[in-house]
């Protein structure tokens, strides 16, 4: 059996500027072979490109002439280590060089053949931080087999050099960049000959893509449709929508639900994990409901979508975290749910009233060093149409909401909440109802994402944000400036995390939030029905002069309260 394909070599050609598509056999050694000529002709050993899986040499001899070092592999390949299959394998490679930094020739006993395994297998002893002599390990992102390296240099904390043997490949040293999309997913300390480097807690990590649909069960894009109620599809986002093939910690989309058969609800939830007693997106029969969601993704590159109830869906990728960043997504856990006492007294929250939640020191959520926390919020059978706001305990009340909702229908959304006193948030109803809280993830102090407490930046009905009050006409659309206000800075802003509502519609219809200035995506961040009050969370890159444009198909009031930011 395999310990691993040689697949990843392959990709390696394919992402050089030059490259023609991938090939097995000849015609791939001759490439390579000339490639490991021409690294020794004009000298790559030099500082590593920009892209991705630069490879610096290919072969035990062309390397050696380059400077690269077989480390002797080249004379004991034939020997087997941790009962590893000799020659070209990249796992009797790793073996072999362990070993000869003082690990015994023995297997460990949780370690399978396979690359894959590798990770999983030493859990305890994997993270982020590479470190000369540590196992650089990427899963099974493009071989169910897997893949492993040994690291021979860490340049920087986002970049390393690493040597390897590819299975039916050959022997080759390459550069990985972390911002080439296909750095590690995690790096295997075993017996490390430097110390580790890892990037700051401030590593900007948040990676925002051009909105684009991965699956419309309609058309039978990525997934067939309508679901089937109690269904739990499987979707690919690793290699989507400019997403990377690896090392992806979290996949950033937008939800919709298309007419479903009845009431019910949908949840987005990693692979590899069980569902929670939880729901992204709740729903009415015949309604076409949007939530934006921060998914983690599991080590298979999916992420899962169960519904209760049959119904089309559809998924738009807005933006992805790389598994090294500094969110930390967990499956959705609930901390509070008025129906049963569980995070407050039991009975449905009054008009006026708040609750302050602790959202710290839980099983998913440490104690101290957390700045926000994403929430899925759930107003669950209001009496009358209101909102609820969400803001950290201890700020004064805003004028602003993160939820609205109708009399009767349970609806949720995505709020990314700053930690305020005590480790609290704070929430307030307009309207009687009960009230659920899930956590979906967190971030650390010191991260690129800064909560703030909302603020509103924009509303048509009192012409906060623009030149003139009145509703936004069909086919029109709002200019809005979001850098230098409600907290957000004048510059060094990624993205900002927007709540926008739409209120008083008068035919149904749909918003989209982009960057000013550029090309309208075809995707929509929020549907609409004629005299519906609804909210959903954006995160929106704004365009180089701090602004955001916000289309409206038919004619509607708007309002936008920022949440916070991500710097850049």
């Amino acid at each position: 059996m395999p310990q691993a394909t040689d697949d990843q070599a392959g990709r390696a050609a394919t992402a050089l500027p030059l490259a023609a598509p991938r090939r097995r056999g000849r015609a791939l050694a001759v490439f390579l072979s000339a490639l490991a000529v021409l690294v020794a002709t004009v000298g790559l050993a030099g500082p590593a490109r920009a892209y991705e899986w630069n490879v610096l040499c290919t072969g035990y001899d062309a390397c050696a002439t380059a400077g690269y070092s077989n480390s002797g592999y080249k004379d004991h390949s034939s020997t087997s280590y941790w009962s590893q299959s000799t020659g070209h394998n990249c796992t009797n490679y790793v073996a072999y060089r362990l070993v000869t930094n003082g690990l015994p020739n023995k297997r460990p006993a949780q370690l399978s053949g396979n690359a894959y395994n590798w990770g999983t297998a030493f859990a305890s002893q994997t993270d982020d931080a590479p470190a000369v002599g540590s196992v650089a390990w990427w899963g099974q992102s493009f071989s169910s087999t897997g893949h492993i390296a040994y690291v021979e240099k860490v340049v920087s904390a986002d970049q390393i050099l690493v040597s390897e043997d590819n299975w039916g490949g050959d022997f080759r040293w390459r550069s990985v960049t972390r911002s080439g999309g296909l750095w590690p997913a995690g790096f295997i300390h075993l017996k490390d000959m430097g110390p580790k480097v890892a990037a700051p807690a401030s590593y900007p990590t948040y990676r925002p893509v051009a909105p684009t649909r991965i699956v419309d069960t309609r058309s039978s894009l990525g997934a067939t449709g309508p679901l089937a109620a109690g269904s739990d599809t499987s979707i690919l986002v690793s290699g989507k929508a400019g997403l990377p093939r690896t090392a992806i910690g979290a996949v950033v989309v937008n939800v919709t639900v298309v007419r479903p058969q009845a009431e019910g609800y949908l949840l987005a939830y990693p692979s590899g994990t069980s569902p929670a007693a939880s729901s992204t997106v709740n729903f009415d029969p015949g309604a076409v409901v949007a939530n934006q969601a921060v998914v983690g993704v599991g080590s298979d590159g999916r992420i899962r979508i169960k519904v209760s109830q049959a119904t089309d869906v559809l998924v738009d990728v807005v933006g992805w975290y790389p598994s090294f960043g500094n969110l930390t997504t967990t499956t959705p856990t609930r901390i509070l749910d008025t129906r049963y006492g569980q995070g407050a007294p039991a009975g449905r929250l009054q008009p006026g009233s708040r609750i302050d939640l602790t959202v710290t020191g839980s099983s998913v959520v440490p104690a101290s060093g957390v700045d926000s926390v994403l929430l899925n919020v759930t107003a669950a059978r209001p009496t009358k149409d209101g909102n609820l706001a969400v803001w950290p305990t201890g700020a004064a009340e805003p004028n602003s909401s993160s939820l609205n909702f109708s009399s009767g229908s349970s609806i949720s959304g995505l709020v990314v909440a700053k930690v305020g006193s005590n480790g609290r948030v704070s929430i307030r109803t307009s309207a009687a109802t009960d009230v659920i809280a899930d956590v979906v993830g967190w971030y650390p102090s010191g991260a690129d994402y800064l909560g703030l407490t909302p603020a509103r930046l924009l509303d048509t009905r009192n012409g906060t944000g623009v030149a003139a009050s009145g509703p936004v006409a069909a086919g029109g659309v709002v200019r809005l400036q979001v850098t230098g206000r409600g907290g957000v800075p004048s510059t060094g802003v990624k993205a900002v995390v927007l709540t926008l509502v739409v209120t008083g519609p008068q035919q149904p219809g749909h918003l989209i939030a982009y960057p000013s200035g550029s090309s309208r995506p075809t995707t929509s961040n929020l549907n609409f029905v004629a005299g519906q009050t609804i909210a959903n969370t954006a995160v929106v890159t704004p365009s180089s002069d701090g602004y955001v444009d916000i289309y409206v198909y038919q004619s509607t009031q708007v309002v936008a309260d920022v949440q916070g930011y991500l710097a850049s």
